[in-house]
């Protein structure tokens, strides 16, 4: 093909992004018969649906032996708009991101049917594989191929990590989910869990821009769909970036709209964990802000409520990671307040068993940054306890142990700004700490020798 008829071609695109694309298989294969090359351009969509492709991949999503997949295999390689893929295989393959978009995006717009079924295939390829990247690819096809069932699994899958998973995972799943989001190719409920998802990832990494509009456009939609927890939800995230705007009075309304309907929804539905554990964080963003506002007695009520349904939940699955760690945050609330109160043995008793709890779910999984975290954080307010009620050999002790690991968990997740933060103020106050305890000493000493 001469460089006049090449120019024809990217001509006859007019610039839309998905027919470039498609124009690659003319420019690569032009003497090819057409029909061949129509038969190319299908199975290029068709790559286009993963975020990879290899051999079986590609024959699932056409129906095709592998002896045929691997045939066509070989000419997508020749398109300059697929490269290697090495992560996924030596034979896997992935077309370039802004195709591969640009395709989906056409897929679902003009043959909207063929696009839900190769979802729908994609999901099908992925849905045996439990590996975090094998889960989030599988609901990426599946909220595209089955929104209302892709929402419910959305919803299962990120009340489920929220607890338990590594924080990289969480942020890969927002990463794709905000995919969809972008391209435009979610709606109802399903775009509520997606909106939810992205915001509460971007919340978890300190970073407030845009999370307001999101959980603002989950509320309107949840409402629309008759999206009931996603309408809770989605006050609890608006409460949670009011809150830490500093606007107690409308975070306050936000979270109360929150307990009101997962309320509701836990009654309607007693045995639902899922809902009985969103009830349980609902009281405990009411206790966040009651106590932000020093009402001790209430916040104490509501902490109450979250330890009590957290303490359900433990004891009707004790091999669940993620009600662990609930139970173990519920502890560490009911200690704030008590220590607010004065209830100073009380409030060590709190810490004490947040601790315990803590620790055994960093020795279950090293590599959970989330959960090296709560170890962290734990070992520091035990020190601050400690420090409180004149102690400063064991409040160097917890301070030493935070320090520790929060230590490890910058080097372990070093895009996490608040994690680094909470390192130099723990070393600040481990030094100070460190200063008493000397101090003591030299106080003693010179006591002991004076008698």
């Amino acid at each position: 093909m001469d460089f006049a008829a090449q120019l024809r071609v990217l001509q006859a695109a007019h610039g839309d992004p998905a027919k470039l694309a498609l124009a690659t298989v003319d420019l690569a294969y032009p003497s090819l018969p057409d029909t061949e090359r129509a038969l190319l351009k299908e199975t290029l969509a068709a790559a286009a649906i993963p975020h990879w492709c290899d051999e079986a991949l590609l024959a699932a999503l056409l129906g095709i032996s592998a002896e045929a997949s691997t045939a066509r295999l070989v000419r997508l390689r020749g398109l300059n708009v697929v490269e290697p893929f090495p992560a996924h295989g030596l034979n896997a393959v992935n077309v370039h991101e802004a195709a591969r978009l640009a395709l989906r995006k056409a897929m679902a717009a003009d043959a909207g049917e063929r696009f839900r079924a190769l979802s729908g295939r994609a999901a099908a390829t992925f849905a045996d594989d439990l590996s975090p990247t094998g889960r989030i690819e599988w609901l990426y096809h599946l909220l595209c191929a089955d929104p209302d069932r892709g929402a419910a699994e959305c919803e299962a899958l990120d009340r489920e990590w929220s607890g338990e998973a590594h924080p990289e995972d969480r942020d890969a799943l927002a990463l794709v989910l905000a995919e969809l989001e972008a391209s435009g190719l979610v709606a109802g409920r399903a775009r509520v869990e997606v909106l939810l998802c992205v915001a509460e990832s971007r919340l978890a990494r300190g970073k407030t821009a845009g999370v307001l509009v999101h959980a603002s456009e989950a509320l309107e939609l949840a409402k629309q769909s008759e999206h009931g927890s996603g309408e809770a939800r989605s006050n609890c995230l608006l409460g949670d970036v009011l809150q830490a705007q500093g606007k107690l009075a409308e975070a306050q309304a936000a979270f109360a709209e929150d307990l009101r309907i997962s309320r509701v929804l836990a009654e309607l539905d007693p045995g639902n964990a899922g809902w009985q554990r969103d009830l349980a964080v609902a009281h405990s963003r009411v206790g966040d802000v009651l106590l932000a506002q020093g009402k001790l007695a209430e916040a104490q009520a509501a902490f109450g409520e979250y330890l009590r349904i957290y303490r359900a939940l433990a004891e009707l699955d004790p091999g669940n990671a993620g009600w662990q760690r609930g139970l173990a945050v519920a502890h560490s609330n009911v200690g704030d307040v008590l220590q607010e109160q004065g209830k100073l043995a009380e409030a060590q008793a709190a810490f004490a068993e947040c601790l315990r709890i803590s620790r055994a779910l960093a020795e279950l999984d090293p590599g959970n940054a989330g959960w090296q975290r709560g170890l962290a954080v734990a070992a520091w307010w035990s020190a601050t306890m400690e420090k409180r009620g004149g102690r400063p050999a064991a409040t160097v002790a917890h301070y030493e142990e935070a320090h520790r690991v929060f230590s490890s968990l910058v080097k372990m997740a070093p895009g996490f700004v608040q994690w680094a933060n909470e390192q130099k103020i723990v070393e600040q106050e481990l030094a100070d700490a460190r200063q008493l305890a000397a101090a003591q000493v030299a106080s003693d000493s010179a006591g002991t020798a004076g008698a």
